[in-house]
């Protein structure tokens, strides 16, 4: 009986994926920008802020009169990028999956995979933060800023949530 050489040419891009997830970094979401990130956590995590005099005339003259026994205001947790990530996990895990699945196949980058997962999940927490509702503003709050919407004032919170990918 003869022997047959077989060859199996396999161009499958497994071995160059795992290679390529080898070097994968991170993608951060968030807010990035340390002079927003103050704020950004007052509203995600809650505070309460001590009333000082000073505070209380400030109030005053802006026509909010603090009881005399007031001793502290309490801003209400508003999660937006904890409660926006568990609001869209599913979707952008699936994204996760599907771009891996596309690069196995295509050889697309892992960097590129990230950066679309990066842009994708920051869209979805912009429009999370934008459309909470709840827990609403105080009415001076609103009367002030003129919008019941607790998370947008002048937009610059939610427009300086960004994504960045790191190696």
């Amino acid at each position: 009986m003869a022997r047959r050489n077989i060859r199996v040419r396999d161009s499958n891009r497994i071995p160059e994926v795992i290679r390529n997830l080898g070097s994968v970094g991170k993608v951060k979401v968030g807010i990035l920008d340390s002079e927003r990130q103050m704020i950004a956590a007052v509203h995600e995590f809650g505070c309460r802020i001590a009333v000082t005099d000073r505070m209380r005339n400030y109030l005053a003259a802006k026509g909010l009169y603090l009881k005399k026994e007031t001793q502290y205001i309490n801003i209400p947790e508003r999660s937006f990028i904890r409660a926006g990530w568990d609001e869209n996990e599913e979707e952008i895990v699936q994204k996760v999956e599907d771009l891996v699945n596309r690069a196995l196949e295509n050889g697309d980058s892992m960097n590129d995979i990230m950066e679309t997962v990066g842009l994708l999940a920051k869209g979805r927490l912009q429009v999370y933060a934008r459309d909470l509702r709840n827990p609403a503003n105080h009415p001076f709050t609103t009367e002030e800023k003129g919008s019941s919407n607790p998370l947008v004032d002048t937009g610059e919170m939610i427009g300086s949530m960004d994504y960045e990918v790191e190696s």
